[in-house]
């Protein structure tokens, strides 16, 4: 999303809408990422943004226009490192699909009915 004119990842808490005379206005409240750790991001050449949240004060109210991609957070964890150590990383994917899963499972349904794999 876009806040304070910068890109900021964010979780969206909840939608609502204000009347403002005649108008509607869509709003947001989001609880705000800080940014990605910097050395993490250049080591993995820019592909490992890893964030945590800002704390209370990242909490912020903003106009629906400003969300303009819709990611995953995922829980992370370095390696060699346990589950506590880590609590609260996040690492953002961009492209989630089930594209492949899908495709695997037509390949198996396919299996079941011709008895085997299907030659093409």
């Amino acid at each position: 999303m876009i806040f304070n004119g910068k890109i900021h990842y964010a979780e969206v808490l909840y939608f609502f809408i204000i009347h403002k005379g005649d108008l509607q206005h869509a709003l947001a409240a989001v609880k705000l990422f800080a940014p990605p750790d910097p050395n993490l991001l250049r080591n993995s050449f820019e592909t490992l943004s890893i964030c945590r949240f800002s704390g209370d004060e990242g909490i912020a109210i903003v106009d629906d226009k400003c969300i303009t991609d819709v990611v995953g957070m995922v829980p992370f964890c370095q390696p060699g490192e346990d589950d506590d150590t880590a609590a609260g990383e996040f690492f953002a994917v961009e492209k989630i699909t089930l594209m492949h899963f899908h495709a695997t499972l037509d390949e198996n349904d396919n299996d079941d009915e011709q008895g085997g794999p299907v030659d093409t």
